[in-house]
């Protein structure tokens, strides 16, 4: 368990819940939205760069910057001057900057001039090329309150295509219409999706959680992409593995049981070598691949969120993305199912394998056992055939002592002939010899 105090865990769920406060915004905003991949770590380069491109926005000299600036890099941070809002947010793997100038749609004639050519010039220069981070989402948003119904030949003079997406969101209270592709800008270096606000009427806090909506699905659908490039690279080296895999198991197929160990082992060592290439793949992909799963419940639920209402013309952003989105990441959600059951094949063909090479072992340890106990047995056969013969040779030997004892003794001494009693001794001693061995067998055994 955590060594904090109660009260501090309270406090740091607390802080967690209330981190990142939704925008409170006029109808009037024109937002610049940059999302980078910069790890999991926060670094204190990044957030310095966001101070710096601060002071060239708001003009500071080091006597004028404000001293409650954090001096560690914070997760979120949201400062507003001279009309232009920096809103800074650091998330697990990436971090994201939006500049916001409130007030900043001026009119041309009677419409709103939206996405002029000198907007973004009032963008630091630097802030995409220095970053330290790999730019993964650039958004461009231009809100006012028009109420003008436009059609889909209106929006092409904005987006410079024809694919786009729109619909009445938050009860009617706006219309969004968003380009999806990103659109080189003709003055300077920056290449954004742009996406047109008509805020027909909404609230500062609900036009503020409208507009963290739409740069949270643009956000968050980018990055579930960033899996297909990596999946699409990798696939071909998946399906050799599969292929690799099932050539082995169609050869473990022809394999008897009384095939040679050797030949089992040489499988088993293919089989490894496929299972180690199958680990190396899921560890390239499968935090890739997680982030993905992540990512698209994300996008599904902030456009839940949005209350879409279908405009005639036009499709709905839900659509636009089930139609794009979800084909990729239906395909990286198929890559990790097929790497997943590649993996359970190779595992269930390295256990039977080894299962196979368990039985052949002990068939092998029963056949030497088989063979140790004939072996024994005729050691014992033997043995007993010395015995006899040890008795039979010991008896001839006592006999003939025996036969020269009786030499010594007197005819008239004995009751019998000398012949007599000599036959009658070998029977007695080769059943007392026997008798000894015995006994001698019963001690050993005992003992």
């Amino acid at each position: 368990m955590n060594n904090l105090p109660n009260q501090t865990i309270q406090d740091v769920i607390d802080a967690e819940l209330h981190a990142r406060p939704y925008l409170t915004l006029g109808v009037n905003q024109r937002v610049f939205y940059f999302a980078f991949q910069t790890g999991e770590q926060s670094t204190e380069n990044e957030w310095s760069f966001v101070v710096d491109i601060m002071r060239q926005s708001y003009g500071w000299t080091e006597a004028s910057m404000p001293s409650d600036l954090p001096t560690s890099p914070p997760r979120f941070f949201m400062y507003e001057e001279k009309g232009i809002i920096y809103r800074y947010e650091r998330h697990s793997e990436f971090a994201s900057l939006a500049i916001i100038f409130t007030n900043a749609v001026q009119k041309k004639g009677r419409k709103p001039d939206y996405f002029p050519a000198d907007g973004v010039t009032k963008i630091p220069k630097d802030v995409v090329a220095l970053f330290p981070g790999d730019l993964i989402v650039a958004t461009w948003i231009e809100m006012s309150a028009d109420h003008r119904s436009l059609l889909p030949a209106d929006l092409e003079t904005y987006f410079q295509h024809d694919n786009f997406a729109g619909s009445f969101v938050a009860d009617h209270g706006a219309r969004v219409y968003c380009s999806m592709k990103l659109e080189p800008h003709q003055k300077g270096e920056f290449a954004f999706t742009r996406v047109l606000v008509q805020n027909l009427g909404l609230s500062e806090q609900r036009t503020g959680r409208l507009i963290q909506r739409l740069l949270e699905i643009e956000t968050y659908r980018h990055f579930a992409m960033i899996s297909l490039p990596m999946v699409n690279e990798i696939k071909p080296q998946l399906t050799k593995t599969e292929n690799l895999l099932s050539q082995i198991s169609k050869e473990m197929g022809h394999i008897g049981n009384t095939e040679p160990t050797e030949v089992l082992q040489h499988q088993l060592i293919q089989i490894t070598n496929v299972t180690a290439k199958i680990e190396k793949i899921s560890a390239l992909t499968s935090y890739r691949l997680a982030a993905t799963k992540a990512y698209d419940a994300l996008v599904r639920s902030r456009i839940k969120e949005l209350r879409e209402t279908r405009i005639d013309n036009f499709q709905t952003i839900a659509q636009f993305l089930e139609r794009r989105l979800v084909p990729a990441v239906r395909t990286c959600f198929a890559f990790q199912s097929r790497l997943e059951d590649v993996g359970l094949r190779a595992q269930r063909s390295n256990t039977l394998l080894r299962t196979r090479i368990e039985m052949q072992i002990q068939i092998q340890n029963n056949a030497l056992l088989s063979s140790m106990e004939n072996r024994a047995k005729q050691q014992l056969r033997l043995q007993e055939i010395v015995e006899l013969l040890s008795i039979a040779a010991i008896t001839y030997y006592l006999v003939s002592l025996l036969s020269y004892l009786l030499k010594g003794v007197k005819t008239e001494y004995l009751h019998l002939d000398r012949d007599t009693i000599l036959a009658i001794s070998v029977p007695v001693i080769a059943i007392l010899l026997f008798a000894v061995l015995k006994l001698v067998r019963k001690s050993m055994d005992k003992e």
